[in-house]
């Protein structure tokens, strides 16, 4: 049981806890420190806890869930109660191999047939990829099965996505192509996503454009300006460069990125080294007086 919990000050004016409930704010408040919340951000929490420390009915923490899931602050695994805070490891970075071998282990903790597992192997993947592999003494090779299903579902998802309504009574490509149906490369986008997408980190494994521009447009339909975007994807493109994940399978796809969870909205600061020097900061001079010398 943690004795506190962190809560950033830009958690009360992100435009994701704007746009969700009182009661949604409250609970998602209320995962980020209660005593049920662990290092990486993924416990399991039966409907009853929260009824008994917020007082809500079922219905309520029922409701909850479902409207933070949908704003993509948190995952929730309905059978098995195990929660996931998506961006919990973001905000609570670790910060040195004994704390990644901790969280490695509160990992393989989490039941395998959950379904939060995939995403939180990713997410932990990124958290302590900054971390020497020889550091973490072998305990990192739990997540490995995860990660490869979860792309193994990304790309069946696509190849879904590819299938679902056609089959023999699709057209052929010459007559009445939607615009939908055409390959990326014959399709035309908007100056503004084009130059958000030239921008954005290449990553291993499957990330459509497509449906990167699906969902980019939603944010731009919900009131989100290109130039906010645009200035996220900058800020995610450093971080990544600055992590060493560039073209890895750690990179987040676009479509999540541009999703409900408004992952460019997030400061993707980079970590300095202990004891590195900030170049942009003028260094205070050396006020001593040599010996043999006096004032």
């Amino acid at each position: 049981m943690r004795d506190y919990g962190k809560v950033h000050t830009s958690f009360w004016i992100s435009d994701g806890m704007r746009r969700v409930s009182d009661d949604a704010r409250l609970l998602a408040l209320y995962l980020l420190t209660g005593q049920h919340t662990n290092m990486i951000g993924c416990f399991r929490l039966p409907d009853g806890y929260v009824s008994e420390d917020l007082a809500w009915t079922p219905e309520r923490v029922s409701k909850g869930f479902d409207e933070l899931s949908a704003n993509g602050f948190a995952t929730r695994d309905s059978s098995s109660k195990w929660v996931l805070i998506r961006n919990f490891l973001t905000w609570n970075s670790v910060e040195n191999p004994n704390q990644g071998i901790a969280a490695l282990r509160l990992f393989d903790q989490v039941p395998d047939k959950s379904t939060v597992k995939p995403e939180l192997a990713r997410v932990l993947a990124s958290a302590i990829s900054h971390i020497g592999i020889a550091k973490l003494k072998g305990s990192e090779r739990v997540l490995e099965p995860f990660l490869n299903q979860e792309q193994d579902q990304e790309q069946e998802q696509d190849q879904e996505e590819d299938n679902s309504g056609h089959g023999s009574a699709t057209p052929p490509a010459d007559q009445n192509q939607d615009e939908s149906d055409k390959p990326d490369s014959q399709k035309i986008y908007p100056n503004d996503f084009e130059q958000v997408w030239s921008v954005y980190p290449r990553r291993a494994g499957g990330n459509s454009k497509s449906d990167a521009f699906k969902a980019w447009n939603a944010r731009i339909r919900d009131g989100t300006t290109t130039a906010e975007i645009f200035a996220g994807v900058e800020r995610y493109a450093a971080f990544v460069k600055a992590e060493g994940i560039l073209n890895t399978q750690y990179v987040k796809q676009a479509k999540t990125f541009f999703g409900p969870g408004m992952h460019f909205s997030e400061p993707w600061a980079i970590q300095q080294a202990p004891g590195a020097r900030d170049p942009n900061q003028i260094s205070e001079p050396d006020k001593t007086i040599p010996s043999g010398f006096r004032g």
